[in-house]
């Protein structure tokens, strides 16, 4: 907006200075030219202000589209990155080893259901003789488990799309950015849990856009904004999968 300010000031400037000069050197001959002249820098000015008004405009919707795909890719790590941790009980430490497990491994189809079964163990502990029914002993609170079938990862997580093979990084047009992963553990309650985290870094997302709007960017705080120079999946040091995006970009359950 400053540049703006600036072109309207001098456009102003210069049609005043011009019309004093036009109404006190120019013969009538040769307004015409000076007339031409002046509608040539009208136009040049006039060009100006307004690559400046939609330089910005251009620049966020190009912005929200990135950081919408950016989301998406996050959210796919997320899902197949849960799906591995039900089955392997930690996170993926590579996007190649998310990709072979969502191509070759299967999910349990599993009924579960709360029953009451006798305590043996307690009964014969207190001295307890019951029989079949367990009138008069112990009970205790069990889940059983039955294995219905399988089902494919592939098929449970993505089906009909091929998108998680390119989970490690984003393309737009030409421009190719990476995306990182780490993986950690860290103990809560003497339990060791697995954590990770993924960053895409803002800079190389939008570097081919304009340098000093990206400079901006990265200093933006609220809480409908992409705080900060990364977008950001989960954490090493908290047992978290959220991100650091706001709902308008995508879920962030």
């Amino acid at each position: 907006m400053l540049e703006l300010a600036i072109y309207l000031v001098v456009l102003i400037g210069l049609i005043f200075g011009l019309v004093k000069l036009i109404d006190k050197f120019v013969s009538p001959k040769g307004r015409t030219i000076v007339s031409v002249v002046l509608w040539i820098v009208s136009l040049f000015l006039g060009y100006l202000i307004y690559s400046s008004v939609m330089k910005p405009i251009e620049f966020d919707k190009a912005k929200a589209d990135r950081y919408e795909m950016a989301v998406r890719k996050m959210l796919d790590i997320k899902k197949a990155q849960s799906g591995y941790k039900t089955v392997y009980g930690k996170y993926a430490d590579s996007f190649e080893e998310l990709i072979r497990f969502i191509d070759n491994e299967k999910f349990s189809i599993v009924s579960r259901k709360d029953t009451i079964v006798i305590d043996a163990a307690k009964n014969k502990a207190f001295g307890m003789i019951v029989d079949g029914t367990g009138e008069g002993g112990f009970f205790k609170d069990v889940v059983k488990i039955d294995t219905l079938g399988t089902v494919s990862v592939k098929d449970s997580l993505f089906k009909n799309t091929d998108r998680y093979k390119s989970m490690k990084e984003i393309k737009v047009g030409d421009l190719v950015v990476p995306i990182s992963l780490k993986t950690s553990s860290i103990f809560r309650n003497e339990i060791k849990v697995s954590t990770f985290q993924c960053i895409i870094d803002k800079n190389l997302l939008l570097s081919d856009l304009d340098q000093d709007l990206v400079a901006s960017e990265n200093k933006v705080e609220g809480i409908d904004k992409i705080n900060g120079n990364q977008i950001i999946l989960g954490s090493l040091e908290e047992a978290s999968v959220t991100g650091n995006w706001p709902k308008k970009y995508g879920s962030n359950e």
